[in-house]
């Protein structure tokens, strides 16, 4: 019984480091639609850019889904090593 339990937190984690593998890809993939570094001049020209602020938005969640991704697997990791 205590193996069925293991391998099933097993499996929990690997699903979670497949969750980050994807959160960082499309982090990646939303950070090089956009020139860096942006500077407050080019941002007060291009204020009214939609593609440029969901662009921007999309940057913002998946680095926050990232950084949430990492903190449960890091916590799942701690809790499987005892």
């Amino acid at each position: 019984m205590s193996q069925d339990i293991l391998d099933r937190q097993q499996h929990h984690l690997a699903q979670l480091l497949e969750a980050i593998q994807r959160c960082a890809w499309f982090l990646h993939q939303s950070e090089a639609r956009v020139a860096w570094p942006l500077e407050a001049a080019w941002l007060e020209a291009h204020k009214k850019d939609i593609d440029l602020f969901e662009t921007l938005a999309a940057i913002n969640e998946r680095f926050a889904k990232l950084q949430d991704s990492l903190a449960s697997a890091m916590r799942h990791s701690a809790l499987l090593v005892g």
